[in-house]
């Protein structure tokens, strides 16, 4: 819920002060992108897998090697 004080001071703000305002507030928001990082990392990984297609564990084989080594 929003802070209706705190609406009421922002609605007395001018026009291009509100703009910013609403830029502000978008900035500050997870907009749901992923990380230029994450991306080259995710997009090595995508590489490596299709240069080398046969090279992956089962998630079956996974589990059980991770039983074993606990």
């Amino acid at each position: 819920m929003v802070d209706q004080a705190l609406l009421e001071r922002a609605l007395q703000l001018d026009e291009p002060a509100r703009r910013e305002l609403i830029v502000a507030l978008q900035n500050s928001l997870d907009d749901g992108e992923v990380p230029s990082e994450i991306a080259a990392i995710i997009d090595q990984r995508i590489t490596e897998a299709d240069a080398n297609p046969d090279g992956f564990v089962t998630l079956d084989e996974f589990e059980k090697h991770a039983r074993r080594n606990v």
